[in-house]
């Protein structure tokens, strides 16, 4: 029973060590990585959250021609006594359509973002801009953005599933991030641009990530919207007898 004893003591102390080792728990050095909403940071199920986020300026006014998506990121290893600037660099992705910097977004080293990729002076958290120009070629193309932290003169990198963000953008109608694959499998469907379209014309409403966020959070609400694009569905179906609404893929289209 004793050697019993020391060998769960001895697999227990494995356990927080490796614990240790794999959160990056320092004291001795400083490190950054990105991570969730400081509202979920206690939160382990949300470790990984938001590692991709989506964006289109489809309904957005023309004026607009930038627009700005915010990562979260964490300083490890203590609070400083003066602002420390932190470094971040494009990631290729082969095959994909890669954001072109001064382009489709502005670049990590441009002047106008200087103090924005900063970690204050006494604070351990801060939000990271990624600002995204409206370029003509989104009307034609969805472009990707990952990105990632270099280490520099003040920050050492932390946890590796932590180092990098993605955003994905257009100008075009895209498939919101809120339709996602609970939404699809139960109340919208397979996603389709012209589904949406479909949603918007007959509906009035945006059907935007907001939009659908919105109402998801609301039982009653979304299986009102639910009813009235399924009845809308029906109606325009029986009003083209033969030529029922098919999307761009060729496949019929279906609500749940």
């Amino acid at each position: 029973m004793k050697n019993l004893k020391y060998i769960l003591m001895a697999t227990v102390l494995l356990l927080l060590y490796s614990c240790k080792e794999e959160y990056y728990l320092y004291n001795d050095i400083k490190r950054i990585q990105f991570g969730p909403d400081i509202t979920r940071i206690y939160t382990p199920s949300y470790n990984l959250a938001d590692t991709s986020k989506s964006y289109t300026f489809f309904y957005e006014n023309t004026a607009k021609q930038q627009d700005t998506l915010f990562f979260d990121i964490y300083a490890i290893g203590g609070v400083s006594n003066t602002d420390r600037s932190f470094k971040l660099e494009q990631v290729a992705i082969p095959g994909a359509e890669n954001a072109v910097a001064g382009k489709h977004y502005k670049a990590f080293n441009d002047a106008s973002l200087t103090s924005k990729y900063m970690i204050k002076a006494g604070a351990v958290h801060a939000k990271v801009p990624v600002v995204m120009l409206r370029d003509a070629t989104l009307k034609t193309t969805t472009v990707t953005l990952k990105f990632q932290i270099v280490q520099n003169e003040n920050f050492s990198t932390g946890e590796p599933a932590n180092l990098w963000r993605k955003a994905v953008f257009t100008d075009r109608l895209s498939q919101p991030a809120a339709w996602n694959a609970s939404m699809t499998q139960y109340y919208f469907g397979k996603y389709s641009v012209v589904k949406h379209s479909f949603f918007i014309e007959t509906t009035g409403q945006k059907w935007d990530n907001d939009f659908i966020t919105t109402i998801t959070a609301n039982y009653a609400m979304l299986s009102y919207w639910k009813g009235a694009a399924k009845l809308a569905l029906i109606e325009y179906n029986a009003t083209h007898p033969g030529n029922p609404l098919i999307d761009e893929f060729g496949e019929l289209v279906v609500i749940p």
